[in-house]
C-alpha cells in the first residue's frame, strides 16, 4: 500500500493541519482512508459556524459525523443562524442536544425564533461551561433565554439589551468583555458596573435616552469600572457634561471609539482636551466621528474644527483628523475613517487632510453607496477593501452623466474593484444600456451577488456576452421591489431561467402558484428562496405544496406578513 508524504508526519502535525481546514472537506476528503487518520480527524477541535452551510449538508454532518461522542466533546465553539436559513437552529437541536456538547465554550446564535424558545431554555440552562454567548434576535424576546443562562463561568456576553442582563442579574459576574445594541446612561452608571466588577471590554451601539437624569451624585459616584480599558460607542444620544459623568468612572480607560450626530455640544475641541487631561491619563487609542448639520453660519464650525489640528492632537497623541462636507452636513473624523459603511455624493468634499497618505483614509469601509456622479476624473477618494457597492443616481436629470465619461476607469480610481462581492444596481436606470454593467463584470473576479430592479430585468437579456457573465458569475439574486411582481407573464419567467438556473439564492415577488412552483422545481442549485406573495395568491394550493414539500423533508419554510396583503415565505432547500 503506497503512503503518501502527508501520513509520514506525526499526529500532532496532521492534527495542527487538519484545524486549518474546513470542517466539512476535512471529512469528506479524508475518512475512511485508514484506522490511523479516522482516529485523528475525531480528535481535531471543531469550532463550528453553520451559517453558509446548506440543509443537505448540515443533516448530513449531524447524522453521521457528529453520531460520535469523542467528536462532540471536539466542539468548543458553535454558530447557528436561521436568517436566510429557516429551520436551521431546529434543524441542530432536533439531532444534537447542547447539553452533550460537554465541552462547548463559545454559542453564537442569531435570529431565533419562536418556535425555538423551549429547546434552547431546557439545554442553555445546563450549559454550565459556556465561555461566550452571542444573541442577535429582535424577533423573540430575549428575556426567557437570558433568565436561564448560566453565569458562573460566562466571561464575554453580547445581547440586545441591558435591561435583560440587568433584570435578572443577582449578583456580580465575571464578564469581561461586554457588547450590547443599545441601553440608557443610567443604566450604565447606576446599575451595570456594580454588576461587572472585572469588565474590560464594552461596545455599546446605541446609548440613548429613557426619558431619565442621573441627579443622585451619592450613586454617580458609588461604582467605578477600573478594569474597564476598552469602550465603544457607535450612537452617544446625550450631551457633551453627560458623557463626562461617564468617562469620571472609567479612570483606567485606555481606548475610546465614539459616533455623534447632530449634536453641537460634542465638537469643542478644547473641551475634550481638558477631559482627556484630567479624566483619561491613561488613553492613547482615540477614534471619534462627529457630524453636524450646515447651517447659515458654517464658518463658524469649519473655525471649531481646525481645533483638532492642535498640536495636543498631532503632535502630542498623534491623533489625525479630517474634515468632510455635502450639501447637508458636515463630518470631522479620526483617521482611517471609523465605520465600515460610507456615502460618496457628487458634492462631498475632503476640506483638509492630515499627513495620512489617501489609501490609508478608507481602509475599514467595506459598504460603499455611491452616486453616479461621483465618478469623474476629480476623485478625492480611493477604497481598498470595498466588497458591497450600491450605485444610484442623485438626479434623473443627469442620467446620461456616465455615458459622457471613461466610466469604469474613473470608477478604478475611485474604488478597488478585485474583492467585491456584491453589487446593487436597483437605483441605477442607466448602468445596463450604457454597458457600464458588463465593464464592472469584467473587472470584478470576486462579485456573485446582483441587486437589481424588476423593471430592468428585461434589459440584461439584450446583451449576449452580459448573459453569459452574468451565468457565470451571479450566485445570489435580489430582484424584490415592493408591491410589485418580477415577473409580468410566465414566459418573463421562463426567460429568467435561461439566465439564471444556477443561482443559489434568490430574493423575488411572485402572482401565482404556477410561477412559485415552477422556482422550487426548475432551478436545482436553489438553496435559499424568499418569496413575497400577495395573499389572495397564497392559497390553499400553495399551502398545501409547500406542506407536501416538508413533509418529504425536502424544504423547511416559514411564513410571515411582510406588509399589508403580502406574504413573505422564507424557504430552506434540501
Amino acid at each position: 500500500m503506497n503512503i503518501s508524504k502527508f501520513e509520514n508526519l506525526p499526529n500532532e502535525l496532521i492534527v495542527e493541519c487538519l484545524e486549518y481546514l474546513y470542517i466539512f472537506d476535512t471529512r469528506h476528503s479524508f475518512n475512511g482512508l485508514n484506522d490511523r487518520l479516522d482516529k485523528l480527524i475525531r480528535t481535531v477541535p471543531l469550532n463550528l459556524n453553520f451559517i453558509l452551510v446548506n440543509k443537505k449538508r448540515l443533516e448530513h454532518f449531524c447524522q453521521h459525523t457528529l453520531l460520535y461522542p469523542e467528536i462532540r466533546e471536539q466542539i468548543y465553539s458553535l454558530r447557528l443562524s436561521n436568517e436566510n436559513r429557516c429551520d436551521q437552529i431546529e434543524t441542530f437541536l432536533a439531532h444534537i442536544s447542547l447539553n452533550t456538547l460537554n465541552n462547548l465554550h463559545t454559542l453564537i446564535l442569531t435570529h431565533i425564533e419562536k418556535e425555538n424558545l423551549i429547546q434552547l431554555k431546557s439545554m442553555l440552562s445546563l450549559s454550565i461551561n459556556l465561555f461566550y454567548f452571542k444573541l442577535i434576535s429582535s424577533q423573540i424576546d430575549e428575556d426567557e433565554l437570558i433568565a436561564v443562562l448560566p453565569l458562573s463561568k460566562l466571561e464575554k456576553l453580547s445581547i440586545l439589551s441591558l435591561r435583560s442582563f440587568l433584570l435578572y442579574i443577582q449578583q456580580p459576574t465575571k464578564i469581561k468583555y461586554l457588547t450590547l445594541f443599545n441601553c440608557s446612561l443610567e443604566q450604565i452608571i447606576c446599575k451595570l458596573f456594580s454588576y461587572v466588577p472585572f469588565l474590560k471590554y464594552l461596545n455599546i451601539s446605541y446609548v440613548s435616552k429613557y426619558n431619565r437624569s442621573i441627579k443622585d451624585i451619592d450613586i454617580i459616584n458609588k461604582y467605578k469600572c477600573i478594569n474597564l480599558q476598552t469602550l465603544i460607542i457607535g450612537e452617544f444620544i446625550y450631551n457633551f457634561e453627560d458623557f463626562v459623568i461617564l468617562v469620571q468612572q472609567i479612570p483606567n480607560l485606555k481606548s475610546l471609539t465614539i459616533s455623534i450626530n447632530y449634536n453641537k455640544t460634542m465638537i469643542n475641541a478644547l473641551n475634550w482636551e481638558h477631559l482627556i487631561e484630567s479624566s483619561l491619563p491613561y488613553l492613547n487609542i482615540f477614534k471619534f466621528k462627529f457630524s453636524f448639520k450646515k447651517i447659515y453660519n458654517n464658518e463658524t464650525y469649519f473655525e471649531q474644527m481646525m481645533f483638532f489640528q492642535r498640536k495636543f492632537w498631532i503632535e502630542q497623541h498623534h491623533w489625525y483628523t479630517q474634515l468632510i462636507s455635502n450639501q447637508y452636513s458636515i463630518c470631522i473624523y479620526t483617521i482611517p475613517y471609523l465605520l465600515n459603511t460610507f456615502k460618496l455624493e457628487s458634492d462631498t468634499v475632503i476640506h483638509y487632510n492630515t499627513i495620512f497618505t489617501m489609501s490609508n483614509l478608507f481602509d475599514d469601509i467595506t459598504h460603499l453607496t455611491l452616486t453616479v456622479q461621483s465618478i469623474n476624473e476629480k476623485y478625492q477618494f480611493y477604497f481598498p477593501n470595498i466588497i458591497s457597492l450600491t450605485l444610484i443616481n442623485s438626479n434623473d436629470v443627469l442620467n446620461n452623466f456616465s455615458e459622457h465619461i471613461d466610466f469604469i476607469q474613473y470608477l478604478k480610481m475611485i474604488i478597488n474593484l478585485s474583492n467585491l462581492k456584491h453589487l446593487d444596481i436597483s437605483k441605477y436606470k442607466k448602468i445596463i444600456l450604457s454597458g457600464n454593467l458588463l465593464a464592472i463584470m469584467k473587472e470584478t473576479p470576486m462579485l456573485n451577488s446582483l441587486k437589481i430592479n424588476s423593471i430592468d430585468l428585461m434589459l440584461l437579456y439584450n446583451n449576449e456576452e452580459l448573459c453569459e457573465y452574468l451565468i457565470m458569475m451571479i450566485k445570489k439574486l435580489n430582484i424584490h421591489k415592493y408591491n410589485r411582481c418580477s415577473f409580468k407573464t410566465f414566459e418573463e419567467l421562463m426567460i429568467f431561467h435561461t439566465v439564471f438556473q444556477h443561482i443559489t439564492s434568490l430574493q423575488c415577488n411572485i402572482n401565482s402558484s404556477e410561477q412559485f412552483s415552477f422556482i422550487l422545481e426548475r432551478f436545482p442549485s436553489l438553496s435559499t428562496l424568499c418569496i413575497y406573495m400577495s395573499s389572495s395568491c397564497y392559497n390553499f394550493y400553495a399551502y398545501n405544496y409547500l406542506e407536501q414539500l416538508s413533509s418529504e423533508w425536502r424544504i423547511k419554510y416559514r411564513t410571515k406578513q411582510a406588509y399589508k396583503n403580502v406574504n413573505e415565505i422564507s424557504i430552506w432547500i434540501n
